[in-house]
């Protein structure tokens, strides 16, 4: 008997045995597709390798969308990328990462051109009136201002007209996400990360599990139902995990669940056997809950940063693709902290030989997979 799934017991039969079903039935052609392919990945022993920011940031920065610390490191893009829409709801043309939107819009059309699957989060900032000033842009609401922000939007008709106004704003984005053909791109769209953490106005010590699942809720039914976006695909994630009730007490429900998926950064405060023990307890959780729910599962954020072991990605970074998962996404690199190799990083050769003896898929061997079609 496998000792740690016989602990799991939380999933109610009503999540249990359910279909591969997309959370919102109109989604596209495209969209359905990357959905069904992303949970072939997931169960074919191989794992995409994942670059947040990895055609807009890097650590000399990078000139144009069609280069990247990985693929100056290794020769081929990333297996999957991420960005952040964090700052898009101030209205200014700009995001918190990668700068001006037209820049990320640039950056999202030429991987999907390349064929890659694209994962978009949103830290965004506090909506509570005596924080954010509509008429003054530069009264900021902070994004850690814990308050009782999801309440104010659930039951204050003036906080959540501006909700609702930010979720239009990020509509009117992803309609302008076309390939070259017109067709919209398909995006995982992953909100209120870190659902279980204390740092967010979303998380746990910000609002009730209840308050949160509403509040995904009437995300996904305003851009879904009101707005019509039928080219995402919605992701559930929470911080580290070590156990099942942990993982799924926030958790919206099937119907509005496409894919499932957890950050888990290390640390230098961590050996490495306590990093691999808690590593593998969190994925252990995860791939549960995904095989339980069938509903694929990732990494969405994870690495450490400045990492100086010589062997760091063979001893232990590989523990990342260990388990049956769709992907492993690393964090930004920039000028200043790093998380993923780059050219002339000492640890470079360590990076490749992890490529040759692990299972992990890159660009090159993916756009063969046509995911899309």
């Amino acid at each position: 008997m496998n000792t740690f799934s016989s602990q799991i017991t939380h999933i109610t039969p009503e999540h249990a045995h359910k279909s591969l079903a997309p959370s919102n039935p109109y989604i596209t052609y495209q969209t359905r597709n990357l959905l069904y392919q992303l949970n072939k990945i997931g169960q074919s022993g191989q794992v995409l390798l994942g670059h947040q920011s990895t055609n807009t940031l890097g650590r000399k920065g990078i000139k144009n969308v069609g280069n990247s610390d990985i693929k100056m490191a290794c020769g081929q893009f990333p297996g999957m990328v991420s960005y952040d829409l964090g700052w898009m709801e101030l209205n200014n043309g700009a995001v918190w990462l990668e700068g001006r939107v037209a820049h990320l819009i640039d950056a999202i059309k030429y991987c999907r051109k390349i064929g890659l699957p694209i994962c978009l989060s949103w830290h965004t900032r506090n909506p509570i009136d005596k924080v954010y000033d509509q008429k003054n842009r530069n009264a900021k609401g902070k994004i850690k201002d814990l308050g009782n922000t999801v309440a104010q939007i659930l039951t204050n008709p003036a906080v959540k007209k501006i909700y609702l106004s930010w979720l239009a704003m990020l509509a009117d984005f992803f309609g302008q996400l076309q390939d070259e053909n017109g067709n919209l791109i398909p995006v995982l769209f992953r909100p209120f990360h870190e659902c279980n953490g204390k740092w967010f106005w979303w998380g746990k010590t910000a609002c009730s599990a209840k308050e949160y699942i509403e509040l995904y809720q009437l995300t996904h039914d305003y851009l879904t139902k009101e707005k019509k976006v039928d080219h995402l695909l919605w992701v559930y994630n929470t911080d580290k995990v070590f156990s099942e009730a942990d993982f799924m007490e926030r958790y919206p429900g099937d119907a509005y669940i496409d894919l499932l998926s957890l950050d888990f950064y290390d640390s230098p405060r961590y050996s490495a056997t306590v990093f691999q023990k808690n590593l593998d307890k969190s994925m252990d959780v995860l791939v549960h809950c995904s095989k339980q729910l069938k509903k694929g599962c990732f990494i969405a954020e994870g690495g450490l940063k400045n990492y100086s072991d010589a062997h760091y990605f063979t001893e232990r970074c590989v523990h990342y693709f260990n388990k049956d998962i769709i992907a492993f996404i690393f964090w930004a690199n920039t000028a200043k902290n790093y998380y993923v190799t780059y050219a002339g990083d000492p640890q470079q050769g360590d990076f490749l030989e992890m490529l040759k003896t692990h299972p992990i898929l890159l660009a090159d061997e993916l756009g063969k997979m046509n995911i899309y079609r």
